[in-house]
């Protein structure tokens, strides 16, 4: 048995707060034995986790119980509040995922310190102080640490340097040759354009975009020889890129969230001597209607990026096309309009959709008229399709834990309503399938003994999109199942994770 008891409470049912805000709530702590504390101490933080290395930041800490003696059935309430951070938001990806947590410990000497921790969401609120309502340049959102390094240690470094520079010059050296070769190449290709286009200046004044904006465009070329081309076109594209590991050992993997082409003109044929010289707005993507704005707000974090660019192109026929690629900063609508943001900031959010679910981000584009279907060359992997459903409908008629959802479908997401169907149900042992999509360790303190240093596995109730988390014993061999496989097991249902809006059970097969 634990040392003691802890559970953090939310003031709010669904956990969901707007950058700026209070996040407020209790913190409960049940002593199992006589021990000595050093101190109660609550933090709060956001981290990644998913494929990358783990990037984080925006700690606070406050103390919520000084040095004392604690005694075995001792009952002891703190509340806490403290003020959100105001970005980055959390988000749920593939290879990306970002959460924030409120993490409680008993500092208690010489000895493992009882714990408990939990997530909470946060959606965009207030504008970040670093938005001084510029455009033009993209914003470093992750703060400096000054560092002081002494006479020795600057010595080492200027050493270092002194000699990186003198192998770069020798490698330089024996490379020369391919570098020339690659700059003749780029050289041979430019004149080639400025032959047919003369040379084009590109104007895109806004390198901060927020969802759904227009975009403005200019392009201005004097035409030097009659060409065909085959339209003029932006692209839109949102990747998410995750490193593992360092030195030798490391290995990047991207995955494209989203990919959206417009067309700018259509086919036509230039004019020798013509000046092409127009504006455009374009339409920045937004998400899907009834998940409002997509939240791949732009991300620069290290081992963990979510990186948005925008590549004009002009596409001539047999000949080498004109393409311009610069990187735009996605950040959320809300940052750029001051009254929207106030407003925004002091409305509740119990009533907005479930920002985060058990499944990837849904980021897609809404429906535009002006987009053109993209050449194959700019084929992109499609985003993952999601209804905005709530609790999406079960498609499996045979499945015994079909009437619970339906009763959760049925239910106020708000209140307890749907806590009080889960626990009705936790007398009964379920035969279901879960497809997976991800097993982990169980580290948490609340779980049943059997459980704690079990398995935790994620994913949808077979035949349905129900989100569910299923814990099993240490001797469940699990360990080996994979995204995407289907795993049948005996469950009882033990709680509603209002969270992730997901049925929390235990694995009951074999007892």
């Amino acid at each position: 048995m634990s040392k003691c008891d802890i559970s953090i409470k939310f003031d709010r049912p669904d956990r969901t707060y707007r950058g700026g805000e209070t996040v407020s709530g209790e913190v409960h702590v049940q002593v199992n034995k006589d021990i000595t504390s050093d101190g109660i101490h609550l933090t709060s933080y956001w981290k990644t986790h998913g494929y990358g290395n783990t990037d984080g930041g925006g700690d606070h800490s406050e103390t919520l119980a000084d040095k004392s003696q604690l005694t075995a059935g001792q009952t002891m309430t703190f509340p806490f509040s403290f003020v959100a951070d105001r970005q980055p938001m959390t988000y749920h990806g593939h290879h990306i995922n970002v959460d924030h947590y409120v993490k409680v410990a008993v500092d208690v000497p010489w000895a493992f310190d009882p714990k408990d921790e939990e997530e909470f969401i946060l959606v965009p609120g207030e504008r970040p102080p670093e938005m001084t309502g510029k455009r033009d340049e993209i914003i470093d959102f992750t703060p400096e640490t000054p560092t002081q390094l002494g006479a020795g240690c600057k010595t080492v470094l200027y050493g270092f340097v002194a000699v990186m520079l003198l192998l770069l010059v020798v490698a330089f050296i024996w490379l020369l040759p391919i570098v020339l070769l690659v700059l003749g190449g780029i050289w041979v290709r430019k004149k080639m354009l400025a032959s047919r286009l003369g040379e084009v200046e590109l104007k895109t004044p806004h390198l901060l975009v927020g969802a759904g904006e227009d975009w403005p465009v200019e392009l201005k070329f004097t035409v030097k020889k009659t060409c065909q081309i085959n339209g003029i076109e932006v692209k839109f594209r949102c990747r998410e890129s995750a490193t593992a590991g360092s030195g030798t050992n490391k290995t990047t993997r991207k995955h494209t969230v989203l990919e959206k082409v417009h067309s700018l003109e259509s086919a036509t044929q230039l004019t020798a001597g013509e000046l092409f010289e127009k504006s455009y707005s374009v339409p920045f993507p937004q998400g899907s209607p009834g998940w409002g704005p997509t939240r791949a707000y732009s991300l620069d974090e290290g081992s963990n990026d979510i990186v948005w660019t925008a590549q004009v192109r002009i596409d001539i026929p047999v000949f080498p096309d004109w393409t311009n690629k610069q990187t735009v900063q996605f950040l959320p609508a809300e940052f750029f309009d001051d009254d929207g943001t106030r407003q925004a900031a002091s409305e509740p959010v119990a009533s907005t959709p479930d920002p985060v679910r058990s499944t990837p981000d849904p980021v897609v584009a809404a429906p535009d008229p002006v987009v053109a279907e993209a050449p194959s060359d700019f084929a992109a992997e499609p985003p993952p399709a999601a209804e905005p459903a709530d609790v999406p409908e079960p498609t499996t008629a045979s499945s015994p834990i079909l009437p619970l959802i339906e009763q959760i479908l049925a239910a106020d997401r708000f209140g307890d309503e749907r806590e009080r169907i889960v626990e009705s149900w936790s007398d009964r042992e379920l035969d279901i399938t879960v497809e997976i999509d991800r097993v982990s360790s169980t580290f948490s303190s609340d779980a049943d003994e059997a459980y704690r240093n079990g398995w935790t596995v994620t994913g949808t109730v077979g035949g349905t999109e129900q989100a569910i988390e299923v814990l099993t014993p240490a001797d469940r061999s699990v360990d080996g199942l994979g995204r995407g496989e289907q795993w049948p097991t005996r469950i009882v249902v033990s709680k509603w994770d209002s969270l992730y809006n997901r049925i929390s059970a235990l694995d009951v097969t074999g007892q």
